[in-house]
């Protein structure tokens, strides 16, 4: 019985990490292109959009660290892999969803 709970507890816990990865993402998309209309001379308004994106952030690494506390009680030699992919993919995120958006931009103008 605690095994099954222990592997829905990780799928379930993969999937919110997952989400939150793709918000953050998607508001790097949404950073990319305010910046770009800023600079192209549009009116641009106060974006809450890089507070947003740092709240997410840090619930992404709350997340992988529950990921880690829950991998950890299956093998000690799993600690902190998530809270490592999560500094690193979640730091990456603007820089990809900028490199992204800018290659859309100039595919579909």
């Amino acid at each position: 019985m605690a095994n099954i709970n222990l592997s829905e507890t990780k799928i379930l816990l993969r999937q919110v990490w997952a989400f939150m990865l793709m918000g953050l993402y998607g508001i790097g998309v949404f950073q990319e292109r305010a910046v770009t209309l800023q600079a192209e001379g549009v009116l641009a308004t106060e974006s809450v959009l890089p507070d947003v994106a740092k709240v997410i952030f840090l619930g992404l690494l709350f997340v992988a660290f529950l990921i880690d506390i829950v991998e950890m009680r299956e093998d000690k030699d799993k600690a902190y892999q998530f809270l490592f992919l999560s500094l690193i993919a979640g730091g990456l995120s603007a820089t990809t969803s900028a490199m992204q958006y800018h290659a859309l931009a100039g595919i579909f103008g």
